[in-house]
């Protein structure tokens, strides 16, 4: 039985449903007791950016969803190097993100039972 879940998001927060239902996922999880972290990589690390619209393409809010997941103790990392070959600087992210070096992200794997990418 799995004992923990590990959501990788690789999507872009709008234009594809991907990326809101792994947070989704991920919120499921750990509502009912299990432990969960989500990390960003690639073109997911955009569902950081603290300066999303969500309502300007009439989408659910992926920043919202994303803290929604703080209330349950989930962590949520984001890749360094995925920030910085999209020009993204820390400072453009929302809080209680925890930015990682992609190095970290093999050692998230291991400790998760389940490993589940969107």
């Amino acid at each position: 039985m799995a004992e923990s879940t590990l959501v990788i998001v690789t999507r872009p927060p709008y234009g594809l449903e991907e990326a809101f239902a792994g947070l989704r996922l991920g919120l499921a999880m750990a509502v009912n007791g299990m432990k969960t972290s989500i990390v960003m990589v690639e073109d997911g690390v955009y569902n950081a950016v603290a300066a999303q619209k969500a309502d300007a393409v009439k989408m659910p809010s992926n920043m919202d969803a994303t803290k929604e997941l703080y209330d349950f103790d989930v962590p949520v990392y984001v890749v360094k190097e995925d920030l910085e070959e999209r020009g993204i600087p820390e400072s453009a992210l929302y809080e209680g993100l925890k930015v990682v070096p992609a190095g970290s992200v093999k050692a998230l794997v291991e400790e998760h039972s389940v490993v589940t990418t969107f």
